[in-house]
């Protein structure tokens, strides 16, 4: 895993495709969504792995208490923030919207909730550990 630890970049990506391999399993056997690769929404959470995945990788290279971790920990916090307000608020209007009118067809699908969030950034965290580790 040479090419790992050279190129670290590569672990939030490795992390997210991960979740996402993850969200299709969870909806098609618990949800019944189907297949939603890529997609907003679902446990867990593709985006609170990418950046918790970054936050551990620029944790272990370059420790807590440099300037990148400090950055790469707000940006997973905004990311994860929005996850659970703003695109959590905007399903739900999304879903009245689509009530009220049925042509819409707007995806109601689009946050997270606190759970789905914390299953997404622990599973990130996991996967770049281990990737470090190895």
């Amino acid at each position: 895993m040479q090419f790992i630890q050279e190129y670290p970049i590569i672990i939030p990506f490795v992390a997210i495709l991960a979740a996402e391999v993850a969200k299709v399993i969870t909806n098609s056997l618990i949800r019944k969504n189907g297949f939603r690769f890529l997609n907003p929404g679902g446990m867990p959470s593709g985006h609170s792995a990418f950046v918790s995945a970054l936050v551990v990788t620029v944790a272990y290279r370059d420790g807590i208490g440099s300037t990148l971790f400090m950055i790469s920990a707000v940006i997973a916090l905004v990311v994860m923030y929005d996850a659970i307000n703003l695109r959590y608020e905007a399903g739900k209007h999304a879903k009245e919207i689509n009530k009220l009118n049925p042509k819409a067809k707007l995806e109601e699908m689009l946050g997270h909730n606190h759970w789905e969030v914390v299953a997404g950034a622990t599973f990130g965290a996991v996967v770049a550990f281990i990737l470090l580790m190895v």
